[in-house]
């Protein structure tokens, strides 16, 4: 088993967790939101239903499964007394993490309604990211020579920004609190800019 330097058992079982919570929101909302607008495309056809809103209201459903995740970090935080005053952030680091979101999922929802298999290179994708993402491992740990494969990676400042504002008690590095930020909003530009371009032809398809 892995096991990190200085860490107790605890702090490890808090460190994987923390990390793991914020990615399988991150995972829940891209499969189900991908699908969303697929799946109730009758739905969208015969109700008066701004269709955008379809992959969003699938997003925040998702959100609800990490929200639980989030409240037990919380108290596992606090009950090892790691728990800083950085938690003020955290509504912050969440809500942009769903802004880029709502991004990758207009995206996906509208390329899967004329390409439904493209689920499939999805769910691999998302498979293959987590053992490339830093959840049960440190960064610290990751060779020089493959340092780029994890700067380059969303998940792993996805999953550090929580972790230095629910373990660490640290304010986020600017560096990554500014990655995470550019990235979220430029996926949200491109995602909603790309979704108006496909929103008149999406309900040609069955």
């Amino acid at each position: 088993p892995v096991r990190l330097q200085n860490f107790r058992q605890f702090d490890f079982v808090l460190y994987v967790f923390c990390g793991l919570v914020p990615y399988l929101g991150f995972m829940e909302a891209l499969t189900t939101g991908g699908l969303s607008i697929k799946q109730n495309i009758h739905l969208v056809k015969n109700v008066m239903l701004p269709i955008e809103l379809v992959p969003v209201r699938a997003v925040l459903v998702a959100s609800m499964t990490q929200a639980v995740g989030l409240v037990v970090i919380i108290l596992m935080s606090a009950l090892n007394g790691t728990l800083g005053p950085y938690l003020v952030f955290l509504p912050v680091v969440w809500a942009l993490h769903l802004v880029m979101l709502f991004g990758v999922v207009w995206i996906l929802a509208s390329l899967a309604v004329a390409l439904p298999d493209i689920s499939y290179f999805v769910n691999l994708f998302l498979f293959l990211l987590m053992w490339v993402s830093p959840i049960g491992f440190t960064p610290d740990m990751v060779p020089k020579e493959l340092a780029a494969v994890l700067y380059v990676n969303p998940v792993y400042y996805l999953v550090e920004m929580y972790r230095d504002c629910l373990l660490f008690g640290t304010l986020p590095p600017l560096f990554d609190a500014a990655v995470f930020t550019l990235m979220a909003v430029v996926l949200f530009a491109i995602g909603s800019t790309f979704f108006r371009a496909f929103r008149g032809i999406l309900l040609d398809y069955e």
